[in-house]
């Protein structure tokens, strides 16, 4: 039996390879849809991101910022943060505005299961790190979307294909 994936995917797959390849942090999933895949501290099943610092060395992120408005890139800043090489880091997108670094992140806005914006964006509050634009596909419920890591390069994982969670 064949799997083809959509054109779109395939489009997104070669830019998202250089992408990744070139930067060193990014989005590496996300869940839009969110229903029994992860929980947070209140018990609740809000939307999730996961950043990944693919260098080899720590990368401060106090100051950056999360999005899902390419017209408002300083929507969300991320607190005092340092991502260790190699680490990952989940942050809710619940929209209940958490920003202490000794306990869960949760931005100040949700993302949408039909298909939105989503970027990290340097301190500048300008210089776009990485994103899922102009909008990422409908999301399924309990499904991460994002880059996956497989023997050192790295791959867009399509909808259907859960990293992990």
């Amino acid at each position: 039996m064949r799997h083809f994936l959509p054109l779109a995917v395939v489009a997104c797959l070669f830019g998202c390879l250089q992408l990744a390849d070139a930067q060193t942090v990014y989005i590496s999933e996300f869940v839009a849809s969110n229903q029994d895949s992860l929980a947070d501290e209140d018990g609740d099943s809000p939307d999730w991101l996961e950043l990944f610092n693919s260098g080899e060395t720590p990368i401060d992120l106090d100051g950056w910022y999360l999005t899902d408005d390419p017209a408002l890139l300083n929507k969300w800043q991320i607190p005092d943060l340092t991502l260790p090489a190699g680490q990952f880091v989940v942050i809710f997108a619940s929209d209940k505005n958490r920003r202490d670094p000794e306990s869960e992140l949760h931005t100040n806005f949700k993302l949408s299961a039909g298909g939105d914006y989503l970027a990290l964006v340097q301190a500048d509050g300008v210089t776009i790190e990485h994103d899922y634009g102009p909008t990422y596909p409908a999301q399924i419920t309990d499904v991460s979307y994002g880059i996956g890591m497989s023997g050192g390069s790295s791959i867009l994982v399509d909808q259907g294909s859960p990293l992990r969670y």
